[in-house]
């Protein structure tokens, strides 16, 4: 009998063994594959000679196994799995790796005057600027720039001059008994997070009340600690703090906007009967959905809806594109309003023309009262009692009055598909430098700031590598190919025996690949401190297999011990990716 039992048990557990193989059932999955092909066939093994076990479609996403060659091996059911060519595919990691790496919590300007951009990189232009001390919500970062808002203004700003808090355990202690607000002064507020707790008493370890999503407008009673009491289906419930914007006093008059229109901005806003974020809710609109201003009161909008209905939004979800009823609206806005002088050397001029003449020049950070606005110079009035014209993307103005942007490179850029590759990964290091640095480490950090800057202009960026990972050659070629490419951009640092060789080359090797490799090296010799080597032939396969616009780039040399200081420093990667960036621009231009 025990004989019988053995032998069921072993039988038994063969089938299972069969069915779920160890290293699929319990090893450790790799990250997932997105299908970008209309159909993708998966393959028994790794090659086109294998019959076909299943047939995917775009866009599904699978878990991956484990890679070989070409080939990535992905789990397709319980205790299934097959192949598919990665030129079919795309790698996804845990976090989307074509983005900005998304950021939460609070922070201090620690700069005097620190100029705040549209963009993460000083090739970007100046939208206005932050005084030393102020307040700042964290929304996105990299390496070296920090994109925040405030209730006046949203942008870039250097890292160097941004005080990030401690660890709440060092933080400060506030006040307990100290309010910020009462029930006397209610505002209004919107949750910074997804699945913000709502909860019975201010308190961690108090019972929860409910979830509320990123983006939900609330009535906020007061602020106690580091608590915000808000409404909550009808009754009192309290919040994190720093996870929820919290607005001004705004005066209740209302300002009418007839024949303006304004682009919804968030998805499932909700319209209310009345201008109050505790009325009645009538139905809720879309994002990128256009409606008719009819007026405004406080942080509310009355929009047109369909027939002769209509209703009242949160401001700030709302953009504003038809505003030439309102100029004069405008011009009267802005007297009064203080203007501050961003840039040294600030020309003004007699007549809002920037060939009119001279009238003065002055410096950051002083201030003149603003007596108009025509086009997109401001009026001032000097202290010898001259007017004077200064044009408005040079300057920051306080009150309501959007922030003037010149058009700037960004133009040439939106809407491009650049693909960026950072040379080596995985198993494959590279070059390493005297000093030890990895060839495959820097590429990806280039990689990663020059992905930060295009996407900000507007570019569809898309990485052909996330992380420390190995791709081969053809695989990189494909992306290229699959997103028809308006650009390819291989990065690599270069090696040689002789210690004293430095500079950065570009490559190209077919003659319609001439002119980006050209426009490039001319943008990288007017822009660093290391030579120019200038752009040349080169039999590299990226390029040469590459039937789109594609360059390699050789951004220095890590075998020379002085230049690999220079190439691993933070202004070297900042300078390094400015100029591709413009380099890119002048390209598309």
């Amino acid at each position: 009998m025990k004989k019988k039992s053995g032998l069921f048990c072993l039988i038994l557990m063969l089938m299972i063994s069969a069915m779920f193989p160890v290293n699929h059932a319990f090893g450790k999955e790799e990250g997932e594959i997105i299908v970008t092909s209309k159909v993708v066939n998966v393959r028994e093994g790794a090659g086109l000679s294998f019959p076909i076990v299943k047939k995917l479609a775009k866009g599904e996403s699978y878990p991956i196994l484990k890679e070989d060659g070409d080939w990535i091996e992905i789990r397709i059911g319980v205790g299934k799995t097959g192949w598919v060519a990665n030129w079919l595919v795309e790698r996804k990691s845990e976090s989307d790796t074509n983005q900005v790496k998304k950021e939460s919590g609070q922070g201090m300007i620690s700069g005097s005057s620190v100029r705040v951009r549209t963009g993460p990189g000083t090739t970007f232009q100046t939208v206005g600027s932050l005084s030393k001390g102020t307040a700042v919500d964290i929304i996105e970062k990299n390496e070296n720039w920090i994109k925040v808002k405030t209730a006046d203004i949203e942008g870039w700003v250097s890292s160097d001059y941004l005080k990030l808090p401690a660890s709440s355990g060092n933080a400060a202690k506030k006040d307990s008994t100290k309010v910020k607000e009462t029930n006397q002064s209610v505002k209004t507020g919107v949750t910074l997070v997804d699945r913000l707790n709502v909860r019975s008493e201010p308190s961690k370890s108090s019972a929860a009340l409910g979830k509320l999503n990123k983006n939900t407008a609330v009535t906020v009673y007061r602020v106690e600690n580091e608590w915000a009491e808000i409404d909550f289906q009808g009754v009192r419930g309290w919040v994190a703090e720093p996870y929820i914007q919290i607005s001004e006093d705004e005066d209740d008059t209302k300002i009418s906007m007839a024949g303006a229109t304004a682009r919804v901005t968030a998805e499932g806003l909700n319209v209310r009967k009345d201008a109050s974020l505790s009325s009645k809710v009538i139905g809720s609109v879309n994002k990128d959905e256009t409606y008719a201003i009819l007026q405004t009161k406080g942080k509310m909008t009355q929009i047109q809806l369909s027939g002769s209905k209509k209703g009242w939004v949160v401001s700030w979800y709302l953009e504003k594109e038809n505003v030439e009823q309102t100029t004069k609206e405008k011009k009267i806005d802005v007297k009064g309003n203080k203007i501050t002088i961003i840039h040294d050397g600030t020309i003004l001029r007699s007549e809002p023309d920037g060939d009119s003449e001279i009238v003065e020049q002055v410096n950051e950070g002083e201030t003149f009262s603003a007596s108009g606005k025509e086009g997109d110079w401001y009026s001032i009035k000097l202290k010898s009692g001259k007017t004077a014209y200064v044009a408005g993307w040079i300057v920051t103005i306080e009150g309501n009055s959007e922030q003037i942007q010149r058009p700037g490179v960004e133009k040439y850029l939106k809407d491009k598909t650049i693909v960026i590759d950072p040379g080596h990964g995985g198993r494959d290091s590279g070059t390493v430098g005297v000093g030890g640095t990895l060839e495959k480490n820097l590429t990806i950090r280039t990689a990663e700031l020059l992905r930060d800057k295009l996407q900000a202009a507007g570019a569809k960026v898309i990485l052909t590598r996330s992380g420390n990972t190995y791709v081969p050659l053809p695989s990189r070629v494909g992306t290229s190919h699959i997103h028809n490419a308006d650009a390819f951009i291989s990065l690599h640092y270069d090696s040689t025996k002789d210690q004293i060789t430095s500079g950065i080359t570009t490559y190209y090797y077919h003659d319609y690949q001439r002119s980006l490799a050209t426009t490039l090296a001319n943008s990288l010799g007017s822009t660093m401190q290391v030579p120019n080597r200038g752009s040349r032939y080169g039999n590299f396969h990226v390029t040469r297999e590459n039937k789109r616009v594609a360059t390699l780039i050789e951004l220095g040399y890590l075998s020379n011990p002085v230049e690999e200081l220079t190439l691993t420093s933070n202004e070297y990667q900042e300078k390094i990716t400015s100029a591709i960036y413009n380099g890119l621009a002048r390209y598309f231009k």
